[in-house]
């Protein structure tokens, strides 16, 4: 059944491809500038500094993470169908309409989707699910299988993932007159994504301030790509960039791959990436 997995990871390679596309229309978009950053006055001691959208992310990102979501989910169904065929001898294997890979949240979850896969045997069950998102010290939305199998889901069923921009960082540097010291506020939290606006900073300073007393500047604000049901993903408690996420789940999804390729006793088209199958404490 080798031409199975070599189909499945030929699903998951139009991944990146599609993660490439993903960027240039990214690049696209930004090339025409599409935020300001602004200084609004909250009162006379008080202003704030926005990065204000303009112009939304096109279309055609949501479009593109949609497909790049679609290929990474069917190549984990195309695996475990795969794997499948390869352990009954017979393709299509029993139960074929059956088959899905499984990605759960809770045990229960879990014992209630293991019911269509019966054409497996205990110890593959067993090793599918050590590797469920609930198995995670962080809990399950730590794990980024949860997230293609939760965004996929919503993509397919309710609506498109919106694009937006995210802070990365902002070096705003604030000029005072003479005499006039200034307070930020530190309870502001420039690095998020930005829906129509976001404060990147809150300052006060010790005295009324006259219109254009106080200069700015307010070039080194970066703005990368994000995802808005996306956007509050921590990894291991850590913010990570949307591409990071994008390759890690690569990665991950892969070493899905290579483990289920290894139970059908076959190997991956280029060999194993993601773990040395002659190690004992790697594979599956």
């Amino acid at each position: 059944m080798q031409e199975l997995y070599d189909r499945a990871f030929a699903r998951l390679d139009r991944v990146g491809v599609k993660r490439r596309d993903f960027a240039q229309c990214w690049a696209n978009y930004i090339s025409v500038h599409p935020w300001d950053v602004d200084v609004r006055r909250v009162d006379s001691r008080t202003l704030e500094i926005l990065a204000v959208m303009r112009e939304p992310a096109p279309v055609e990102l949501a479009l593109i993470f949609s497909e790049w979501l679609a290929a990474l989910r069917a190549s984990l169904d195309n695996a475990i169908y795969a794997l499948a065929a390869a352990i009954t001898g017979e393709n299509p294997p029993p139960q074929a309409g059956r088959i899905q890979f499984p990605i759960c949240s809770t045990p229960d979850d879990f014992k209630s989707q293991a019911k269509r896969l019966t054409m497996l045997p205990t110890h593959i069950i067993e090793a599918l699910e050590k590797g469920q998102p609930y198995q995670s010290p962080w809990g399950p939305e730590s794990n980024l299988t949860w997230w293609v199998n939760e965004l996929a889901r919503k993509d397919r069923h309710r609506e498109l993932h919106v694009g937006l921009g995210r802070v990365d960082e902002h070096r705003v540097r604030i000029a005072p007159p003479g005499g006039v010291t200034i307070e930020f506020d530190e309870t502001v939290k420039p690095y998020s994504h930005i829906e129509q606006e976001l404060v990147l900073a809150r300052f006060t300073a010790s005295r009324a301030l006259r219109p254009g007393e106080i200069t700015a500047d307010l070039r080194g604000v970066a703005i990368a790509p994000e995802i808005q049901a996306w956007a509050d993903f921590r990894l291991d408690g850590r913010r990570q960039s949307l591409e990071d996420r994008m390759v890690y789940t690569e990665i991950f999804t892969r070493n899905h791959l290579e483990n289920m390729t290894l139970l059908g006793r076959c190997v991956p088209p280029g060999g194993f990436r993601t773990f040395d199958p002659a190690d004992p404490k790697d594979g599956a």
